[in-house]
This record gives C-alpha cells, structure tokens and sequence, in this order.
C-alpha cells in the first residue's frame, strides 16, 4: 500500500495576476506516509494546500487525487466541498474551532457534515435521521477519547488551551471520515510540551486510523522527527526532495533558509 499514490501532483502552475504562487510544481504522495512540505515564508506551502483542497484552481498541470472509491480523480475544476467528501480534511494554522460550542459539538459538527441527508431528512428526523444522530454522537465521543479530550467534551472550545484547540481540530477533521488529512502548521502556537504531545498524536492518527498525513510547519524538530519524506518549495518552486536525512545535508535548502528574509506573505 506504501507505493500507491494518494496524491499526484504533475506541474502546476498558479498565478494571481502576474504574480506566480506555484511555478511548474510536481508532487508525489503515497498512501500511508506521513510527508511534510516545507520552506521560508512566502514560498506557496499554502497556496499548495489550498490547490490540493480545490479552494485555488492552478491554470496548468494536474492534481490527482485516488478517491475512497479506488477510483483515480481530477481536483483541479473540483468544488471544495467536492474534495472533502472524496476523502480529503484539512486543519487551518489559524484555528477555526466553534468558541461558543461545547468541544463534542463541534467534533459532532464534523461528523454531520458528511451524512447527506438533506434539510428534509434533518426536519422529518425519521429513522434514518436518529440512527444517523446516534452514530454522530458514538464517532464523536470515540475520537474526542483517541484525542485525550473526552474528560472535556462539555466544556466550551473558547476555554480549551491553544494545544487542546489543536487536539480538537484534528478530532473535528477525523470526524469526516478521511483518507488523507493536510495539517497546516499544526504546531503554531503551541508549548514545547503541546509540541511533543502533538507529535505523538499525529503519528498515532496515521498508525491506528489508517489516514496519510501531509503537513506543513516551520517547527523543524517536530517535521524531521514526523516526516519520512519532505517537499521544499521556495519561491514556489520544489527546490528539494528527499528523505529528512537528505534535506538536512542539502545545499540548497540550507541557503534559502539561511538567506530567507522573515517578510510576511503566504506561508
């Protein structure tokens, strides 16, 4: 299975104007590996996950995507929200929990989100509504346990701390059902005890639920102790690919590290 693409990413180009985010990027993603992409701000990390997800649609290449069909599809020209339901979550760096809502309410939220059932099944509430509402609530308290949060399911996400938030996102992400999940710096803000905490989970999410991970994180402590492999984009381009152990020892990366300015921009 560790052969079989999940992600095929052949050349894309994506440009704002006359501005080029992605330059002529490949990618390759295999089933059941944790892989990281990595590189100085402004590289287009970002703009790759949102390309992948089908919120940006580059104007040249290919995305494929092997769906949970077994089928192989195309991304590119494909809805969000079409993406999301062929198997692909994601977590934002910022985070974008429910504050107002208990953390079982918005895992639970993630669970509904792809039963289908539509505003008339939802105002009925026939059986199938309630077998469904008992199903959401059995996976959402499942994965708040596999994410060490059971003890707080009814507290409010707002008072949870920032690494608990993290934990929460990935449960609410989980609660989708993917096959691959794309952490978009996951790290951000955490303490390094969160940090090791985090790392342990991640890793636990590949092993024991079977989801291939895709992260991006400045954090290189944490993407060399995850990733088995690594992408470095900068200047939205792949400028390197390999093995942690490869990267580090890799000119080129180490140059657009070192000479990379810290100028805001897209991560």
């Amino acid at each position: 299975m560790i052969d079989e693409l999940i992600f095929n990413v052949e050349n894309i180009t994506l440009r704002f104007g006359g501005v080029v985010s992605l330059n002529n990027v490949s990618l390759e993603m295999r089933r059941g590996e944790i892989l990281a992409v990595i590189g100085p701000n402004g590289a287009g990390k970002t703009s790759l996950f949102n390309s992948l997800t089908g919120v940006y649609q580059p104007q040249e290449g290919r995305i494929t995507l092997s769906a949970k069909s077994g089928r192989s599809v195309s991304v590119i020209g494909m809805k969000a929200h079409r993406v999301s339901s062929l198997g692909v979550a994601r977590t934002f760096q910022a985070s974008r929990i429910f504050g107002a809502l208990t953390t079982f309410e918005n895992v639970k939220i993630g669970a509904e989100s792809h039963r289908g059932i539509g505003i008339a099944g939802a105002m009925v509430r026939g059986p199938r509504t309630r077998h469904g509402e008992r199903e959401s609530d059995e996976l959402a308290v499942d994965l708040l346990d596999f994410v060490g949060l059971r003890s707080k399911a009814n507290l409010l996400a707002s008072s949870l701390s920032y690494g608990d938030r993290r934990r929460l996102e990935i449960a609410r992400a989980l609660a989708t059902r993917p096959q691959v999940l794309l952490l978009d710096e996951p790290a951000a803000g955490t303490n390094p005890s969160e940090k090791l905490e985090l790392t342990e989970l991640i890793r636990k999410v590949r092993d024991e639920r079977g989801v291939s991970i895709l992260l991006i994180e400045h954090d290189m402590k944490l993407v060399m102790a995850l990733a088995e492999r690594l992408y470095v984009l900068n200047f939205g381009s792949v400028i390197a690919e390999g093995t942690p152990e490869e990267i580090r020892a890799n000119e080129a990366v180490i140059e657009a590290y070192l000479g990379a300015a810290s100028t805001a921009g897209d991560s």
